[in-house]
């Protein structure tokens, strides 16, 4: 993908990251700093969408991104610099306690991750033994207002385990993400995961239309503190 077009792409993704609303040629010449007149941009997004990397709903004009577009984008970022501010980074830590019960503090963590990122966490001390919390903020998001979308992912979360199950053979110690149709949990989502300890993993999980800087730096974070 030339210089051109991955500016563009970058800019809708992070546009719609942002409001989750369809990026159109006219925002992004007025709001993307760009250099060329919106004729172009209008050319390079259609040709964006015809290889893949965009699509757009069929009530609005404005693109949105794909599951390739995605995947594009987080491969251009240079995650292993990504980092936390040092306020949420004390927020963590001190969630964690190492004088009481570790999966105790292993939840309060969680807990804190989900109030810091917005999103879900599913914390797995074994295959047989997983916590989850902040179920609440997926479907507060735009992209599960639909019925269906609610009752695909509470399915998800009734049988946690079982999809777990073949998840775990994937997860790394460093983290990893798995977006779309990557995760074995639905295609809707993005998941960021990695192991910890003997048999432990944590997942975050959210929309396609997530913080990945941000959620990747917090999950380095939290396998620091685990």
């Amino acid at each position: 993908m030339d210089n051109r077009k991955d500016k563009l792409l970058t800019l809708v993704i992070e546009s719609y990251i942002k409001n989750a609303e369809p990026i159109g040629s006219k925002f992004l010449v007025s709001f993307g700093d760009l250099d060329f007149s919106e004729a172009t941009v209008r050319n390079e997004l259609r040709a964006l969408e015809e290889e893949g990397y965009l699509t757009h709903p069929h009530t609005s004009a404005g693109r949105i991104p794909t599951e390739k577009g995605y995947r594009h984008y987080v491969n251009q970022l240079n995650l292993e610099k990504s980092s936390i501010p040092r306020n949420d980074y004390k927020t963590l830590a001190d969630s964690f306690s190492e004088n009481q019960d570790y999966e105790l503090s292993v939840k309060n963590l969680a807990k804190a991750a989900v109030e810091l990122s917005n999103e879900t966490v599913i914390i797995a001390f074994s295959s047989e033994k997983v916590y989850y919390t902040g179920l609440s903020n997926l479907f507060n998001k735009s992209e599960f207002g639909d019925l269906n979308a609610v009752t695909n992912i509470s399915e998800v979360f009734d049988n946690c385990e079982q999809y777990l199950e073949n998840f775990l053979d994937k997860v790394e110690n460093s983290p990893r993400y798995f977006i779309g149709s990557e995760n074995p949990f639905d295609e809707m989502l993005s998941v960021i995961s990695a192991r910890f300890g003997k048999e432990g993993m944590v997942a975050l999980l959210g929309p396609k239309r997530m913080d990945y800087r941000y959620n990747f730096g917090l999950i380095k974070k939290l396998l620091e503190i685990i």
